[in-house]
């Protein structure tokens, strides 16, 4: 636990030591207010909010209750160590994902934000309506927190590129299936060196990378966890295995045999083929064009080029929203707070046009819930869809036993596909089978977490 005085009482010490006779009254201190923030660390929780925070209400004895994953007791869920966490805590204000924020409002554990919102009509306004909406409805038609950001990818595009081979370039609300056909228009000759691919994805090295990105924005699980049976063998998932065992023979998309996951701006470079002008079409997130705007300014030797960014893929039976979209940084109030003034004074705060003026300075991979505030139009294609919500705390029943072994099932089978020793068909039956065997026996055991 990490506690960070109010700045104004320290400012007020300070001034004092020169002055004589001055001192810090009784009253002065009885008038500080406690506040406990839920958040994964306290650094970077002082970085994210506290100082800001502070800076304003300096009259907060502000307290950050860390939540250290790495620490958990191994025979628990995290479901059950996030409960007693916040039983044993009492954080004034909860750090929620969006399936977390759904169970505490059906549970009541949260306090309604309804009164704090109606006393003042313009809180919202400036809010990305569709989050607002997200968390109604989460709510049962209620606001019982506020995400001061969401997650989101696009799709990036070599404007050059398309140009060049004279092939209209993506535009919003494309299904997956959509994307890979456009990447397949793209010429796949030339040795490894010089030629260019359709797309690359982020950490997608295999045919069943790809599917099981392709499965999440469809809303496709492996496993129904409320029968525990394997649910592949079935048309859709037969349609993104499909999709993902062409793309990988038809060479279209970029699949690296190692994924890039850090290193020096010359390693980046080497590894990015989206920033070597390699490849015609990127998901990834806005963070990103971060990185291609230091490039320029990093590099003078850097061959920059056109690119804008549209949506990313949606699922066919809804284009206007998105599975992958993450609503995953929610600040909600403990119902039975002592400190209920200062909790929404914090919710209040890091959600306000204020804060979002200082933040927007920079962006990251996070976006700011407040649209108002961002200069660059490219941006935009982040904030076109509506987020669905994901339930993944039922995937926590899952055994971790059998996950790890029905992975590398997959992984064999749809490898022998691609390669073409076996059909698709017999593909989905063997994993279907066998995966269904797997599972039925990491249930059987006495302690399957």
């Amino acid at each position: 636990m990490f506690r960070r005085k109010g700045w104004s009482l320290l400012c007020s010490i300070v001034l004092c030591l020169g002055v004589a006779g001055c001192y810090v009254t009784p009253e002065k201190a009885a008038q500080q207010r406690s506040l406990k923030v839920m958040y994964f660390g306290d650094s970077s929780f002082f970085e994210d909010y506290g100082d800001l925070f502070l800076s304003k209400y300096g009259d907060v004895d502000l307290v950050v209750a860390v939540l250290d994953q790495s620490t958990l007791p191994p025979e628990k869920s995290y479901r059950e160590a996030l409960d007693d966490f916040i039983r044993l805590e009492k954080p004034d204000v909860l750090y929620l994902s969006a399936d977390e924020y759904a169970r505490y409002v059906q549970e009541g554990l949260l306090a309604s934000l309804e009164p704090y919102i109606q006393a003042d009509h313009d809180e919202l306004s400036g809010m990305q309506s569709s989050i607002i909406d997200f968390l109604k409805e989460l709510g049962g038609g209620q606001l019982y927190g506020l995400s001061p950001t969401f997650y989101n990818t696009a799709l990036y595009y070599n404007a050059d590129l398309f140009k060049q081979y004279g092939i209209s370039p993506p535009h919003d609300n494309m299904t997956w299936q959509e994307i890979l056909d456009l990447a397949a228009r793209f010429p796949v000759d030339g040795n490894e060196q010089q030629r260019i691919y359709g797309l690359s994805v982020p950490f997608v090295q295999t045919a069943d990378d790809l599917a099981a990105r392709i499965a999440n924005t469809q809303g496709l699980s492996t496993v129904n966890p409320k029968t525990m049976q394997v649910t592949l063998n079935t048309d859709s998932w037969k349609s993104v295995w499909n999709m993902a065992i062409n793309g990988a023979q038809s060479s279209a998309v970029y699949l690296p045999e190692t994924p890039f996951y850090g290193g020096s701006l010359q390693d980046f470079l080497d590894n990015d083929l989206f920033v070597q002008g390699r490849v015609a079409m990127k998901l990834d997130d806005a963070g990103f064009m971060q990185v291609l705007a230091g490039l320029t300014q990093t590099l003078p030797d850097y061959k920059a080029f056109q690119f804008d960014t549209v949506t990313g893929p949606v699922d066919p039976l809804d284009r206007s929203s998105s599975r992958d979209m993450e609503v995953g940084q929610i600040f909600a109030i403990r119902a039975d707070t002592p400190n209920l003034e200062a909790a929404w004074d914090f919710v209040e705060y890091v959600n306000s046009d204020d804060y979002a003026v200082i933040k927007a300075r920079v962006f990251n991979s996070n976006l700011l819930t407040r649209t108002d505030h961002y200069n660059e139009s490219r941006l935009q294609a982040f904030y076109k869809l509506d987020p669905l919500m994901v339930d993944y705390s039922r995937k926590a029943e899952i055994p971790d036993t059998f996950t790890e072994n029905f992975n590398a099932l997959i992984s064999t089978e749809m490898s022998k596909a691609v390669r073409k020793q076996i059909s698709l068909e017999e593909a989905l039956d063997n994993v279907s089978k066998t995966g269904q065997a797997l599972l039925d026996e990491a249930l059987a055991k006495p302690k399957n977490r």
